[in-house]
């Protein structure tokens, strides 16, 4: 892999999975929203318990604002995109300055949205800086196999993110088969960070077609498995 250390395969490819961890949890956030306060508590603890985040809440106006803007909370939406510009930071050598520029706007976007009454819309720029991210860094990294492992950490995200959040058995096939094809980028690296087992099981869930409105727990636990990135510290600023 280059002059990739491990400690940065661990950073980049937690720097995919933070940057759309917060990118579809936006998304989910804005779809739900409505129903999140029109349902009360039953409706936003169902939520925590699919994505598998404590309830910490006293009632539904505490969690969105503690959820969304609360820095201090681990499981916030605010604080996962802290982690993701953390390790843009760490990371500013391989992503390069412009991609970092992005995270950072994102980030300034977020906090300007605290208090708003019209998060969804105040919140679109926020969305559009991580696109950008993307963007940038499809067009500015010159160490190819660095954003693999960006792409990568994203496509286990993504994967993820879709079985908990309850996506169609389509939408969730189609991303399997992205990973799978991500996966098949590294096996002429020389560091193994797949776990061979875990790949086996969703190769042959892919290939014998199971269904995925059944599996999803069987799924979710060999995405989970996955990589082997042995330092899994997050870095934050």
């Amino acid at each position: 892999m280059g002059s990739i250390t491990r400690i940065n395969i661990n950073n980049l490819f937690w720097l995919g999975r933070y940057v759309e961890r917060v990118f579809i949890t936006l998304n989910s956030f804005f779809k739900y929203s409505d129903r999140f306060i029109d349902g009360g508590q039953e409706t936003y603890e169902k939520y925590l318990e699919d994505i598998n985040v404590p309830n910490i809440y006293k009632n539904s106006e505490d969690f969105f604002t503690r959820y969304v803007f609360d820095m201090s909370n681990p499981d916030s939406i605010i604080a996962n995109l802290d982690r993701a510009l953390g390790n843009g930071i760490v990371l500013r050598d391989e992503i390069k300055t412009p991609s970092l520029a992005y995270l950072q706007m994102a980030m300034d976007r977020f906090k300007a949205c605290e208090g708003t009454k019209k998060i969804r819309y105040d919140m679109l720029p926020v969305r559009d800086a991580l696109y950008a991210f993307w963007g940038s860094a499809d067009n500015n990294m010159t160490n190819v196999d660095a954003l693999r492992i960006i792409h990568l950490g994203k496509s286990v995200e993504r994967v993820d993110m879709y079985l908990r959040l309850g996506y169609s058995a389509e939408e969730i096939s189609a991303e399997l088969n992205n990973l799978l094809k991500h996966i098949s980028r590294y096996d002429s690296y020389g560091i193994t960070i797949v776990n061979a087992d875990a790949c086996d099981a969703l190769k042959s869930a892919v290939r014998d077609n199971i269904r995925i409105d059944r599996q999803r727990s069987y799924i979710l636990e060999n995405v989970e498995n996955l990589i082997e990135v042995t330092i899994f510290e997050t870095t934050s600023v």
